[in-house]
């Protein structure tokens, strides 16, 4: 069942940097993650106030925590990143998490940082390099590089450590608890903080309403928030309770061919010094899984 569940995950997370692109020909970044997160944690409205009983005071500050890592900051970023990184490379460069899930779990004391770790970390961040530079260095295109564009993977780059932070924050101090509480409550919290913000930013003054295209992006984000937020993180965290946070975070090994195939009918611009970022990132993501399965 872990594997079962890792391969849908791996598809519907694999889809979501298409379904972003999709979203922002009529939204704006903020309006992108706004009604995505709204959308996706307004499915749950009905569950709160029973769900919300089972968690010990001291603990929800916890899940509100949790959301903000592992679904609010994210989202933005991802959104504002894909203004300028093409969705493959996005769901490329989304397979640093596991290694951040080390990276953070170390500092902080929950999972031991090996030197055979550590060469497959820099193995992992040498293949973000060569993604985010690699095509700049072989078309001597040195004037783009200078634009400053390539600043936008760093915002996707964040939100992959936040991602690995999530990851540890629950398995530390929420992992007593049902996947559902944890994925239904921080989820309703960001939909009212997102609701607010929709207020804000001029949503409902889309001149695109006369055209077609705002019921396909609308559409795909909603799919984006019921599918890529709603169910899956339910289904991933309680990946994370049965199998640990390694196994859960290596569903990154699959969302990047995911999102490749995605990118490739959509006609992104995939060369092959992007495969080989991603093939390297991935390398590093296996020698630290390798490492620690030789551990334990």
């Amino acid at each position: 069942m872990p594997f079962v569940i890792l391969a849908i995950l791996a598809f519907i997370w694999g889809a979501s940097f298409i379904l972003i692109k999709e979203g922002l020909k009529v939204m704006t970044p903020l309006q992108l993650a706004a009604t995505r997160l709204f959308i996706a944690g307004s499915v749950f409205t009905p569950f709160v106030f029973h769900l919300i009983k089972d968690i010990a005071p001291k603990d929800r500050k916890f899940l509100l925590f949790s959301g903000l890592l592992g679904n609010g900051i994210p989202a933005f970023l991802f959104a504002y990143g894909e203004t300028k990184v093409e969705s493959s490379i996005a769901g490329a460069l989304n397979a640093l998490t596991p290694l951040f899930t080390l990276i953070i779990g170390s500092i902080f004391g929950s999972i031991v940082m090996a030197k055979n770790k550590t060469f497959g970390v820099l193995v992992g961040f040498l293949g973000a390099l060569v993604l985010i530079l690699g095509s700049h260095f072989i078309d001597n295109d040195f004037d783009t590089l200078k634009s400053g564009e390539h600043k936008y993977s760093l915002l996707i780059i964040l939100a992959t450590a936040m991602y690995g932070a999530n990851v540890n924050l629950i398995k530390v101090k929420l992992s007593k608890y049902k996947a559902l509480n944890i994925s239904a409550l921080p989820l309703f919290f960001l939909a009212v903080i997102s609701g607010f913000i929709l207020l804000f930013s001029n949503w409902q003054q889309l001149e695109t309403y006369e055209n077609h295209q705002i019921y396909k992006s609308f559409g795909a984000i909603a799919l984006l928030a019921i599918f890529g937020n709603s169910i899956s993180l339910i289904m991933f965290n309680r990946l994370l309770q049965t199998s640990g946070p390694i196994f859960a975070s290596s569903v990154t090994y699959f969302i990047p061919i995911m999102a490749l195939v995605f990118g490739a009918m959509d006609k992104e611009n995939i060369r092959g010094i992007h495969a080989v970022g991603m093939l390297l990132i991935l390398l590093g993501v296996y020698l630290v899984s390798k490492a620690r399965n030789r551990e334990n």
